[in-house]
């Protein structure tokens, strides 16, 4: 222990201390719990939708298959959104707001309730165009020629998937002329893996029709 040889030195040692411990108190203000880091984290992603104009339930229009999709969610990573029943996430270069998409935000009043209730039963029996040429999927950027039919059988199966809790609904695969392999590889699945579930017929300008049963 430090030998103290006067009062002044005392007061000068005193100061010292009462400066270390204000400091130390600062910097444990200073520090943020992980909670707090998680709400700023969170609120980082709702000011950055808001300054894009972005809302959950607001319908948009991607930009490389002019689907449309519905804004599930949305984080620092980006917006997770909805087409064909499937979830992505996307980022907002990636799609622009569909016309009128204000008016489509979910509501929580009972009477919109019933009345987006009532447009979603009607949806449901709406025919779909899934165009599956490798260009106009979501996501295939950069997928090898080589691994192309398996990417767009994928993407096949995804979509149908998603839609066979909707009976009565058609859907159009577009897949083309071409060789026929890409025909031929959805017909063979459908007669193998959905003939309980589906049936098709051959539909005009290189595609096939799929009715959910």
């Amino acid at each position: 222990m430090d030998k103290i040889s006067d009062f002044k030195e005392l007061k000068a040692l005193k100061k010292k201390l009462a400066s270390t411990e204000e400091k130390a108190e600062g910097a444990e203000e200073k520090q943020p719990s992980r909670r707090d880091r998680t709400v700023r984290n969170k609120s980082r992603a709702e000011h950055k939708a808001a300054e894009d104009g972005i809302c959950l339930g607001m319908r948009v229009k991607l930009m490389d298959s002019n689907d449309y999709a519905v804004v599930k969610a949305f984080s620092d990573k980006g917006y997770c959104i909805e087409c064909n029943g499937i979830e992505f996430m996307a980022q907002r270069s990636e799609f622009v707001l569909a016309p009128q998409a204000e008016e489509e935000l979910l509501s929580s009043s009972v009477p919109a309730r019933k009345t987006r209730a009532k447009q979603e039963k009607a949806e449901e029996m709406q025919e779909l165009t899934v165009d599956l040429h490798l260009d106009q999927i979501p996501g295939s950027y950069g997928v090898p020629e080589w691994a192309a039919l398996d990417y767009q059988m994928n993407y096949f199966r995804q979509i149908l998937n998603a839609n066979l809790k909707h009976k009565g609904r058609r859907i159009i695969f577009i897949h083309g002329v071409g060789d026929g392999t890409l025909a031929k590889a959805i017909r063979k699945e459908l007669d193998e893996a959905y003939a309980l579930s589906c049936s098709y017929s051959y539909g005009a300008f290189g595609s096939t029709a799929v009715t959910v049963r």
